[in-house]
């Protein structure tokens, strides 16, 4: 009686131990996941910054003469060697947009604060872009303090294969107030642009840091396996949120380090978690 009494408590020792570990292991994959989430949210609002680089880069490109108002300000061709700005010296003549929605009078639908983009090379394969941002805020409550330059690589780049090299530096502050320094070096190649079978291609390493709280991430596309997004599977607005194939390395502040698979390239939104410690979730974006 008293040995089976004895094997009674081991057993229960071994099936307590047993649970502990588990819920260690769905504790940090649900850590990984938030931390993942929370870096995806605030890439996604970079990349609805990038839009408004975007917006203005086309109201650049349709524009043909200089114009000013109170909320924003064109010249065309100004002459590098009469006003040289910083990054530009390779070129002889650049664009300056200023968008200034920080007056009432100014709103626009879906962000607010002082925008300067400059723009040069762009009917040559030498196409470089600046974007600074002063207190971007966008419609979803997040707002950008830094700048964003893109530079198109001439050595990469062909008639139909575009290459872009783009640095991001600056503050992203959340909704609720956190804010976090956030640096990116991307690699873009985009095919049939602009058309309904376009694909971008995306090597990036990047890094979130708190300002407001102990905190870091850093994220690194796997080599051989970057990100690629199909306008054929989402829309056009959106596309570029939801990645169909290509890998990324994490590691953090927490030591935990993990990577997320998105995929063989189906159109979806799921993806892989698989943490440093053996196990895998799935879920979607």
């Amino acid at each position: 009686m008293k040995k089976l009494l004895i094997c009674i408590v081991v057993l229960g020792l071994i099936a307590s131990c047993a649970v502990e570990d588990m819920d260690d292991t769905i504790a940090i994959q649900n850590s990984d996941k938030e931390n993942f989430e929370m870096y995806n949210s605030l890439d996604g609002a970079m990349d609805n910054f990038d839009l408004i680089s975007e917006q203005a880069f086309n109201e650049v490109q349709a524009s043909s003469k200089s114009s000013s108002s109170s909320c924003e300000s064109l010249e065309l061709l100004i002459a590098y060697n009469e006003n040289p700005i910083p990054g530009f010296a390779n070129y002889d003549y650049y664009s300056k947009m200023v968008l200034n929605y920080t007056e009432e009078q100014c709103q626009f639908d879906d962000w607010t604060g002082r925008l300067e983009y400059y723009v040069a090379g762009v009917f040559q394969e030498k196409w470089k872009d600046s974007t600074v941002f002063k207190n971007v805020r966008g419609d979803e409550g997040y707002s950008f303090d830094g700048y964003r330059v893109a530079e198109q690589n001439a050595d990469l780049s062909t008639e139909t294969t575009k290459v872009f090299d783009v640095i991001i530096d600056g503050v992203i502050t959340e909704p609720d107030g956190d804010s976090y320094r956030y640096t990116a070096n991307r690699n873009f190649t985009f095919e049939n642009r602009f058309t309904a079978d376009e694909v971008i291609t995306l090597e990036e390493s990047s890094l979130v840091e708190g300002i407001t709280q102990t905190y870091f991430m850093k994220s690194e596309s796997v080599s051989g396996n970057p990100l690629v997004y199909k306008v054929a599977c989402f829309d056009r607005p959106i596309f570029l949120k939801y990645p169909v194939q290509g890998s990324l390395d994490f590691s953090s502040s927490f030591g935990v380090n993990f990577n997320i698979d998105f995929g063989d390239g189906s159109c979806d939104k799921e993806v892989v978690l698989n943490g440093d410690n053996g196990e895998s979730i799935v879920f979607d974006l």
